[in-house]
């Protein structure tokens, strides 16, 4: 599985800067896949004012981001 853009479908990296539903930035510190199918997994983001400091993790929709099988295995 990986994680990327709902629009694009690219895949998402640490580093990135994304948009949440409120227009606010954040940026992509890592994830966890789902675990079982009833899961969504999580995306970890760092935002805010404290954004050095500490991260939280939030569905991935969120940011329109969602988990796709991977298609690029051989």
């Amino acid at each position: 599985m990986k994680l990327v853009h709902i629009e694009t479908g690219k895949p998402v990296k640490r580093g990135e800067t994304v948009r949440d539903f409120r227009g606010d930035l954040a940026t992509v510190v890592g994830w966890d896949k789902p675990k079982h199918a009833g899961s969504t997994g999580r995306v970890y983001v760092k935002a805010g004012p404290v954004a050095a400091e500490w991260s939280q993790g939030f569905y991935p929709s969120v940011f329109d981001l969602e988990w796709i099988e991977r298609e690029d295995r051989a």
